[in-house]
């Protein structure tokens, strides 16, 4: 029988290892599920795309603008967006570190 074990993540970690070409880091990907955070520092610009698969955002740190379809909410600091496949989005207008984590259902 195979054993199960947890995974433990810190935030400041996952931080250090998105490098100055990158905004993101996927850091689990397990049998139905893709987790990473995004790291968006002001002026920087959220090129994402849409995604295959539903995803789940929640805000740890900052605060800024989400656009998600023709949807255009503010968001901060415990926030959380649910954004469905295939549905344009992305982060903007954030006057300091904004730091999301993000789920994919895979």
């Amino acid at each position: 029988m195979k054993s199960e074990k947890g995974l433990f993540f810190e935030t400041p970690d996952l931080l250090a290892k998105i490098d100055d070409d990158s905004y993101w880091i996927d850091f689990m990907r397990v049998r139905h599920m893709e987790a990473g955070v995004l790291r968006l520092r002001p002026g920087e610009e959220d090129t994402q795309t849409p995604h295959d698969e539903d995803e789940l955002y929640f805000v740890a740190e900052g605060s800024g603008y989400v656009e998600a379809g023709d949807e255009r909410r503010p968001v901060k600091k415990g926030s959380i967006i649910f954004v469905p496949a295939r549905v344009p989005h992305h982060f903007y207008g954030n006057k300091e570190l904004l730091v999301v984590l993000y789920v994919f259902a895979a």
